[in-house]
């Protein structure tokens, strides 16, 4: 999903300010005012996103981008990453955030899916984060390993490193790796992840539940773009236009 959101300039509110300026100048002007315009809302947006989150890492700060205006052609856009090699592109799991509603399964939530039974997960107790508290990408792709559910099958856990396991002492009991899965006494359904990390001790490291996450939004990313341009592409306007006027004035 991209998302972009185009600031244009409606020019009667600045028409005593355009008279000043030859016909070559108000194209430059123009462009050079949408371009800091659509900056300001896109630092308004990351500005938002401290706000609303907790501790947001760099990736999804930096989730948008500008395309600028050119005299040519005198729209600037604030336009969501789409592409992230080798990982998900923000906008993908700010999409609930911006617009509300449920998010997509997540691409781990789909390799588990064999063993969760279709169920999305959140992090346990014995989960490792990340100093923005996140799950750490590693942990994820290890238990991804360790239960054999890699799409690359030479990623998977081998014969190898489970006999280097069960020398350790690390082997979960009946499994091949440290990593198990825990079922509901009642009725099997697999209720999450846990691991083995001592005699005796075990912590969950992945919850399932079979309720799509759902979020309410709070960053209103069009709102944000379009209350930041009404406030200050007047002012930036005029600032750039008084700018060409005093280089006039020097030459």
């Amino acid at each position: 999903m991209v998302m972009d959101i185009k600031i244009d300039v409606q020019t009667r509110d600045l028409q005593k300010q355009f008279r000043k300026l030859s016909s070559g100048d108000i194209p430059d002007v123009t462009a050079v005012a949408l371009n800091r315009v659509a900056f300001n809302g896109k630092k308004a947006v990351r500005d938002r996103m401290k706000e609303v989150f907790d501790n947001p890492n760099p990736f999804t700060l930096n989730g948008f981008f500008v395309r600028p205006a050119t005299p040519k052609d005198l729209n600037a856009w604030v336009a969501s990453k789409d592409y992230a090699p080798g990982g998900t592109p923000a906008i993908r799991y700010l999409g609930p955030e911006i617009y509300g509603g449920p998010r997509d399964m997540k691409k781990s939530e789909k390799a588990l899916r064999a063993i969760s039974g279709g169920q999305y997960w959140i992090p346990g107790p014995g989960a490792p984060l990340d100093r923005y508290g996140n799950i750490r990408p590693g942990e994820i792709t290890r238990i991804l390993s360790r239960l054999s559910l890699l799409h690359d099958a030479a990623s998977n856990i081998t014969d190898r490193t489970t006999k280097r396991l069960g020398k350790r002492g690390q082997l979960a009991k009946g499994q091949r790796s440290e990593y198990f899965i825990a079922r509901e006494g009642r009725n099997g359904r697999p209720r999450g992840i846990f691991k083995y990390v001592g005699p005796g001790k075990v912590v969950a490291v992945l919850w399932f539940t079979p309720k799509q996450p759902t979020y309410r939004a709070i960053l209103p990313v069009p709102d944000i773009i379009e209350a930041t341009s009404r406030r200050d592409l007047p002012r930036v306007l005029a600032a750039a236009i008084r700018k060409v006027l005093r280089e006039r004035v020097k030459s």
